[in-house]
């Protein structure tokens, strides 16, 4: 598959387009670490629920919802031990904390990535508590998360237009890889999105 819609971002990395409270998202990442290609990732992060709550407890059907999924990645990944975590809950400052780093500080960015992922999807952590996002913020360098929330705001709109399914993956060429299907799969859209063309006759 392919978009004519211009990308909000421009790169010569596969642009993965996320959300940390999505558990298809966070098995997508985990894959792209095991294949040892993270560094050759852009992630963007956006928000796909962003009425989830910050505290208390879901609707029903955001609960219903919720459960389906993490049973669903739960029988395709059980290796990576995904739970359901105490509330699926809001993920914007989360978001604007990854994707600050991810312009300002990308070699550091994919460990951040995996430490929110799985403090969420497997040990409970929830994105919403200000004291788990102050211990990863302690360790980086200022970002300005004010000027991130336009950003955010502007990629979550683009998404939402031309996309409206996450995780969606963009190879430098355009070519897209919708939703989270199987680990071959993923892995034969890395190897030929990232693949470098043979050198060949030019003009000088």
């Amino acid at each position: 598959m392919s978009t004519n819609a211009p990308l909000p971002l421009l790169s010569s990395r596969i642009l993965v387009f996320s959300d940390f409270n999505c558990p298809y998202c966070f098995t997508l990442d985990a894959w792209l670490n095991e294949m040892s290609v993270s560094h050759r990732v852009r992630w963007v992060g956006i928000e796909h629920k962003p009425l989830l709550p910050r505290g208390g407890q879901n609707a029903v059907e955001d609960a219903t919802i919720l459960a389906r999924e993490v049973a669903d990645v739960g029988a395709r990944a059980p290796d990576l031990g995904v739970r359901p975590p105490p509330f699926w809950c809001n993920s914007r400052d989360a978001l604007l904390l990854q994707n600050a780093v991810e312009v300002d500080d990308p070699a550091l960015a994919p460990s951040i990535r995996r430490r929110l992922f799985r403090g969420y999807w497997v040990d409970g952590r929830l994105l919403c508590d200000p004291a788990v996002l102050n211990e990863v913020r302690a360790e980086l360098p200022d970002v300005d998360l004010v000027a991130e929330a336009a950003e955010l705001d502007r990629l979550t709109a683009w998404w939402r237009e031309h996309v409206d399914r996450i995780p969606a993956m963009f190879a430098p060429t355009g070519v897209v890889h919708l939703g989270l299907q199987n680990r071959d799969t993923v892995w034969r859209f890395v190897q030929s999105a990232i693949a470098e063309a043979e050198p060949g006759p030019g003009c000088l």
